[in-house]
Parts: structure tokens; C-alpha cells; sequence
């Protein structure tokens, strides 16, 4: 069963990147979110979950903001991440890990890592004219988000009908009470 390591973002952010997929009859093979950290390594017995939870206990809640949507070539359609955090925070998923170098590679990882959201990916569309129609209405429909404060990452997992969905929220370390900002 695969897995992999990813944020959900608030409801509201959700909702309308899903009624924006729907609007273009792209079929969601997860809900939007993050991922932080690809499939490699993460392996059926799960001896790596308690590495995971050990980094986010000592991981701070952190904010994020999606940025304008933009494109790896002709086919995956995202929301850029604006996030120091997010780097870190995967750099240290990874280290604990301990994926292969190929899977790294195989899944962008580590210094090949791009935070971002995918909005649509080309299997889901039908051809380039819809892909690039599709781009440049999401550039007037999914941009101005509101940042958000991310408390907690999730394990998804793929179910038997072939979508991933979160089956594990794992919290971050709230910030500190008396933390001076």
C-alpha cells in the first residue's frame, strides 16, 4: 500500500481548488494538498512512523502561503508554496527516512524538492489546448489565498480505489506560550 507524507490546507482552500478541478472534469486522485515527503521509503511494515512523529514533535507549527499557480512544462499545473519551513522541515523527513539516492531522484527529493500543490496533472487532461486553458484560468481563479498556520502533517495512503487519502494526522510542536514575535 503506497504511502506518502503531505499538508492538507484549510477547508476553504480545498473546496474551491476541488470545485476548480470539477469545473474542468479533472478526476481527483487525492485531495489537494503538500507533499512533504514522496513514497521512497516509506514501506508497508511502517517501522519508519515513529521517525516521523519523533521529528514532528520537535518540528514548530510553521505558516505557509500558496503563490501563483505555474507549471512543470506541459504537464503538472500547481500553486507555488511560499514556505522557508516546509524545505527544512522535508530535508529533515528525508534524513530520518533514509531513502535510497534513486528514490530521492525518482520522487524529487531533497535538493531536487519543489514545494507546491498540484492543481492538475496531464494524464487528467485531455489535451494541451485544455491544459493551457486551464492554466490561464487559474491564474484568475485560484490566486489571493489567505496564508495559513500548517499544525500538523498527514500520512496518505492509497485505498482500493486507487486515491490516496489521509489516514494519519501527526501534529507539529504548537509554538511556545511565551514565545516573543
Amino acid at each position: 500500500m503506497p504511502f506518502f507524507i503531505g499538508i492538507l490546507p484549510p477547508l476553504l482552500i480545498t473546496n474551491e481548488i476541488s470545485s476548480f478541478r470539477k469545473r474542468w472534469e479533472y478526476q481527483e486522485i487525492s485531495p489537494p494538498h503538500i507533499t512533504i515527503k514522496a513514497q521512497g521509503g516509506l514501506t508497508e511494515e511502517k517501522s519508519w512512523l515513529p521517525k516521523i512523529e519523533s521529528v514532528c514533535y520537535d518540528f514548530p507549527a510553521f505558516d505557509l502561503k500558496l503563490g501563483a499557480p505555474a507549471t512543470f512544462g506541459s504537464t503538472v499545473l500547481f500553486s507555488s508554496v511560499l514556505s522557508k519551513e516546509i524545505i527544512t522541515l522535508h530535508l529533515l523527513l528525508v534524513d530520518a527516512i533514509k531513502p535510497t539516492l534513486d528514490e530521492q531522484k525518482n520522487y524529487y527529493e531533497a535538493t531536487d524538492f519543489i514545494p507546491h500543490l498540484t492543481i492538475a496533472k496531464g494524464e487528467g487532461i485531455p489535451n494541451d489546448d485544455n491544459f493551457l486553458q486551464m492554466k490561464n484560468d487559474a491564474h484568475e481563479k485560484l490566486v489571493g489565498f489567505e496564508p495559513f498556520k500548517v499544525h500538523s502533517i498527514h500520512l496518505f495512503s492509497l485505498n482500493e480505489n486507487e486515491i490516496y487519502k489521509p489516514v494519519l494526522e501527526i501534529p507539529l510542536r504548537p509554538p511556545h506560550k511565551n514565545a516573543i514575535y
